[in-house]
């Protein structure tokens, strides 16, 4: 699998605000019907991660929007939210668009939920994606030197952090992101949850971990 030098996104969507579900009158009597979406996931195919698009799904399959290049018959996993994902086969690609056949039968309505607490009382989140890239944490004050270990649209996990106060706001500054304005959520053995006061758009975050991954540099 490799990686698309340009964005297929040009629209600049927040990629948390932007979630859109079309679900037309139901039809019993059609268990493949096709609902056309506007959700965003992330890829996994041969070991690598990319955020893609995904447009339409049913029970059998979904179309997807991504940076990936894929092939016919290739083997991915598509990850919804953290106690969700999907394994699939790559029927067709065209340009950044590829069809995706689900190994088994999808819970559509599964997917299309948003929210919802694990049996252990765990908010699903957004697919994560690992990184290590220089941060900076910054305020009229002083410079926090850290680095990012992962990041989604919503906020970074930063790591070789002095212990902060949660609350406290920041400017956040990583190489290739525009800089974020930033809340503390929580701070503990050295490392801290930051939440974007604004979530990335998902153009940039998605060109951003291309070039995260030596695959292309963002715009």
């Amino acid at each position: 699998m490799e990686f698309d030098s340009g964005s297929a996104f040009k629209n600049g969507f927040a990629a948390e605000s932007d979630d859109f579900v079309y679900m037309p009158a139901p039809d019993r009597r059609d268990e493949e019907r096709q609902l056309s979406v506007r959700l965003t996931a992330k890829i996994i195919a041969a070991g690598r991660e990319l955020p893609c698009r995904v447009h339409n799904i049913s029970s059998g399959g979904a179309n997807i929007e991504t940076l990936a290049k894929l092939t016919t018959e290739d083997r991915i996993r598509i990850e919804f939210r953290s106690n969700l994902s999907l394994a699939g086969k790559v029927r067709w690609q065209n340009g950044g668009f590829a069809g995706i056949e689900f190994t088994e039968p999808a819970d559509v309505d599964a997917v299309l939920k948003k929210s919802g607490i694990s049996i252990a009382r765990i908010k699903p989140r957004l697919p994560r994606y690992g990184c290590n890239v220089p941060a900076k944490l910054v305020t009229e004050q002083q410079t926090i030197e850290c680095e990012a270990i992962d990041i989604s649209t919503n906020g970074v996990r930063l790591s070789k952090i002095k212990q902060l106060k949660p609350g406290e706001s920041y400017t956040l500054v990583i190489a290739g992101l525009s800089r974020r304005k930033v809340s503390m959520v929580w701070s503990r053995d050295k490392q801290a949850g930051i939440k974007f006061l604004n979530p990335l758009r998902f153009d940039e975050f998605e060109n951003w971990i291309a070039w995260n991954q030596g695959e292309t540099v963002p715009q």
